[in-house]
This record gives C-alpha cells, sequence and structure tokens, in this order.
C-alpha cells in the first residue's frame, strides 16, 4: 500500500551512510534511484485508465 514510501527509507539511509560510507552511499542512491522508476512506472500504469478518460493524453 505505501510502496512509494520505500524509496524515502533507502534514500534517508544513502544520507546517513553518505557521511563515512562513500560507496555504500552511492550504491543506496542508485537503489533509490531504480526504485523510484519501479513504483512510477507501476503507480502510472495503475492509473492509466483513469487518465485516458480525462482527456490527459
Amino acid at each position: 500500500m505505501f510502496i512509494g514510501f520505500i524509496p524515502v527509507l533507502f534514500a534517508f539511509a544513502a544520507t546517513l551512510a553518505s557521511f563515512k560510507h562513500q560507496n555504500l552511499a552511492r550504491a543506496l542512491w542508485i537503489t533509490c534511484a531504480v526504485l523510484v522508476v519501479i513504483w512510477t512506472t507501476w503507480h502510472g500504469a495503475h492509473h492509466m485508465s483513469d487518465l485516458k478518460q480525462l482527456g490527459a493524453w
């Protein structure tokens, strides 16, 4: 239900990791970006029929 919150957790962990572990922070930011793309694709696909009916496309 709150899958969009998962990338926020990874971003927070990356922020904390960036203080001491640059490579770990970089990996966490990349993971965060990938999760955002996955979530956006899934969420957008879920609302595509609504957007087509509203004339947004």
